[in-house]
């Protein structure tokens, strides 16, 4: 999963943005660490909104498709800054690691550079998806050994 030159044109980078940003936010803050003490020139920051937690209202649907309702309250941590070239960072994280955030900001606002984009998409981006995605596989695969099928016969009358 390569970061692709046509993927940087100005109709896809919306989307690639979101993409990062939500590896970025799901990643186990260990792999996120690890993956940003790989980069070697970091920028000054100035912190617009610090790393702050706070709580959102989580909403619910029955089966997907009914009327929302509160499911109850999640808390989430948030951080915007602003490199010094004027990319502007931001993290929304589930849970109250204001490092995650902070780092997940910084490296939102690097990867805005278009000059370093493709190299830190390879060199972050990419690993933290092929780690999600096994860790999801393997969830999967544990909680499918546990699954327990119901099935119900029905008897003829005569």
């Amino acid at each position: 999963m390569s970061f692709d030159e046509t993927s940087a044109n100005p109709t896809n980078l919306v989307s690639m943005r979101a993409r990062w940003i939500s590896e970025l936010a799901q990643a186990m803050f260990s792999d996120l660490a690890g993956a940003a003490a790989g980069v070697e020139l970091w920028p000054e920051f100035t912190p617009i909104n610090s790393p702050e937690v706070g709580l959102i209202m989580v909403h619910g649907r029955m089966g997907g498709l009914g009327d929302p309702f509160a499911l109850g309250e999640c808390t989430v941590t948030r951080c915007t800054l602003q490199d010094d070239q004027g990319y502007m960072g931001l993290a929304y994280v589930l849970g109250d690691s204001l490092a995650h955030a902070e780092i997940a900001a910084k490296l939102d606002a690097l990867l805005q550079h278009p000059e370093r984009q493709s190299s830190l998409w390879d060199q972050i981006i990419a690993p933290l998806m092929i780690l999600r995605t096994t860790r999801e596989a393997q969830t999967k695969q544990e909680n499918q050994s546990s699954r327990v099928q119901f099935f119900t016969m029905e008897t003829m009358r005569s």
